[in-house]
């Protein structure tokens, strides 16, 4: 039989957590402040378990503790629609795919660094680190 309450090191345990990274979602808004017994020993409801795989998978997908703190606000809040958790979704996304063609450029960039390198100079001649150490303003006012 399955207790109500767990105590932080059991919850941890289930969790895969440490028992730092509860106190620290405690004081980050992120879980409500447990019960406490007489004798100061925090008990969370069960429940807290599939509060916590939604703060986890929610940080695999690149939320913030701060937007993950949004997303509980919603949910607490009974007039919150699906739709405004799609708004927060979609700007992930959107954030998401700037960082892909950002990384997407700098694969560029790279590749472009070692397909300029003679390597048979004098590393003080060496194209990649003249290129590196080039301001990128002097890039733009020679483009235009």
């Amino acid at each position: 039989m399955e207790p109500s309450a767990l105590s932080i090191g059991q919850l941890a345990r289930r969790a895969g957590i440490s028992v730092q990274a509860l106190r620290f979602y405690e004081r980050r808004g992120l879980l409500a402040h447990p019960v406490r017994t007489p004798s100061g020993h925090r008990r969370y409801p069960v429940e807290t378990m599939s509060l916590l795989a939604l703060i986890r998978r929610a940080q695999e997908l690149g939320f913030t503790l701060a937007e993950i703190a949004g997303m509980l606000d919603l949910r607490r809040d009974p007039a919150a629609q699906c739709r405004d958790l799609c708004r927060m979704v979609q700007a992930k996304l959107d954030h998401v795919e700037r960082q892909i063609e950002d990384l997407e450029q700098a694969r560029d960039r790279l590749r472009a660094l070692r397909e300029s390198c003679p390597r048979l100079r004098p590393l003080r001649d060496c194209p990649v680190f003249v290129e590196m150490a080039r301001d990128p303003r002097s890039k733009q006012r020679s483009a235009r």
